[in-house]
């Protein structure tokens, strides 16, 4: 786990919604669902 990816888990938790987050981390949506699939994949 990144730091940065543990930031977006963040992002998206406090705010429950991809879209919201990515635009509060001034990232892509799809760069934050990128993250979130990389840390599934890591604790799966």
């Amino acid at each position: 786990m990144t730091l940065e990816r543990l930031r977006i888990f963040v992002a998206v938790a406090e705010r429950q919604h991809v879209t919201a987050a990515a635009r509060a981390l001034n990232l892509t949506q799809s760069a934050v669902s990128n993250a979130l699939a990389a840390l599934e994949a890591e604790y799966d």
